[in-house]
């Protein structure tokens, strides 16, 4: 059971393993990480940000932090942030995350990977670190990352990233490098639903996919749930419509619990030009057109919910 003088927010800190020599710790490790999270949160992207934000607020964090020696110069965190064993510093933010109990049934949670930007160091051979980023997109928040080598091992990232999570009841979207049966039956073991999108990195069901909708469309879509949106911006204007019908008997057999099958055809008017596209996605339950149209990654690209969750780098 936590001291009632520690912060709640430490608990989840205290087995993270300090890296540092005793004789050369100026700063408490839980003083740093509070200070850090804090920062993140307000919008500190830098570790300058971080320290400058720590000295603003100095006399607020002074009433449940030690801080002997002052706000850490932002020198001193970007040192000790660059020697913890990320993945248990990743395994205390999802338990500390886990225990806000953040109700995400019916919210959508993107799963992305990205690069962070100024995380490489050629003095040292370092490259950049690519992450797997989990997001609640209604809720602005980034629940849970897992580190990567690279991007070609994103896909086997994603389930060892879900199994981090609280998920029950939400809607996973991922993009078309994520259409994996694996991947489907992972989710679905964490109590969540999918929205997988599919392209030609998965040929057989794309084109069955494919096919399907022609037929539908030869048949003017009767009995096809449709649903279409026109968004007009800075002299764009995109139209997306939206197709949506049962799974049939071949797909349903091989993916887990895939109920529907889906189409969004997208037109887009820019600058005097015209640019279509077409995708198709797979997802367990029966779902209604329009709460099709709010997830993201359903209108051909995932572009669109990364600017409301980026999961600030430092």
């Amino acid at each position: 059971m936590a001291s009632a003088n520690v912060p709640v927010i430490l608990t989840h800190f205290e087995e993270l393993s300090d890296p540092r020599m005793d004789r050369t710790k100026q700063h408490r490790l839980g003083d740093m990480v509070a200070i850090a999270i804090c920062g993140a949160i307000c919008g500190a992207d830098t570790w300058a940000d971080v320290e400058r934000f720590g000295r603003e607020k100095f006399e607020w964090f002074r009433t449940f932090l030690r801080l002997e020696n002052g706000v850490p110069s932002h020198d001193t965190f970007g040192r000790v942030f660059a020697m913890l064993d990320t993945s248990e510093f990743y395994h205390c933010l999802a338990n500390w995350v886990a225990s806000l109990q953040l109700d995400l049934k019916g919210k959508t949670v993107a799963i992305d990977g990205k690069t962070l930007r100024r995380s490489h160091d050629k003095s040292v051979g370092r490259s950049a670190l690519h992450v797997v980023n989990a997001c609640a997109t209604d809720l602005g928040v980034s629940i849970g990352q897992v580190a990567t080598e690279e991007k070609s091992n994103e896909i086997t990232a994603v389930p060892r990233l879900l199994e981090m999570l609280a998920i029950d009841g939400a809607v996973v979207t991922l993009d078309a490098m994520h259409c994996q049966k694996e991947t489907a039956r992972a989710i679905r073991n964490r109590g969540a639903d999918y929205v997988l999108q599919v392209k030609a990195n998965q040929p057989s069901v794309h084109d069955a996919l494919q096919e399907l909708f022609i037929e539908f469309g030869d048949a003017d879509y009767r009995g096809v749930r449709r649903h279409t949106t026109v968004e007009k911006s800075h002299g764009r204007e995109e139209r997306r419509e939206y197709y949506v019908a049962a799974a049939p008997e071949s797909l349903a057999r091989d993916w887990r619990d895939v109920r529907s099958v889906g189409m969004v055809y997208r037109c887009r008017e820019a600058s005097g030009k015209e640019s279509r596209e077409v995708s198709f996605f797979l997802s367990p339950p029966r779902r209604t057109r329009r709460k099709c149209g709010r997830w993201p990654g359903m209108c051909g690209d995932t572009g669109g919910w990364k600017t409301h969750c980026t999961g600030r780098s430092m």
